[in-house]
């Protein structure tokens, strides 16, 4: 894993796409990846990110995503990964050099009545 000084865009861009992953998937983690986190990109490269869970992300969630992103005043697109969808060997592969932007919110446990 790397730290966000690796990641190569603005830190009002980062911003930016913090936002929209707290409004719309607060629950899941996301991961940068590719060439914006290995130092390789350029002007209007893509930002990877990989929406990590166990269950393939509904169809509305994406959609939204999707939508949410290309809408905004981000300079460069958003390409979006599905964890649960995605194969071992394209995981090990952004295992190797990542990072986090959205750890899964954790919600307050209710104590148990006893």
């Amino acid at each position: 894993m790397t730290s966000f000084a690796q990641l190569d865009i603005k830190s009002e861009e980062l911003a930016i796409v913090k936002t929209i992953l707290q409004q719309l998937v607060p629950d899941y983690t996301v991961w940068a990846f590719g060439s914006r986190v290995k130092g390789k990109a350029k002007k209007y490269s893509d930002l990877d990110l990989a929406i990590i869970s166990e269950e393939p992300l509904d169809f509305l969630e994406r959609d939204r995503l999707k939508e949410a992103f290309s809408e905004s005043d981000l300079p460069w697109r958003v390409d979006l990964l599905d964890w649960a969808t995605t194969s071992e060997d394209f995981r090990e592969i952004i295992r190797k050099v990542y990072v986090v932007i959205q750890e899964k919110e954790k919600t307050a446990e209710k104590p148990t009545a006893l």
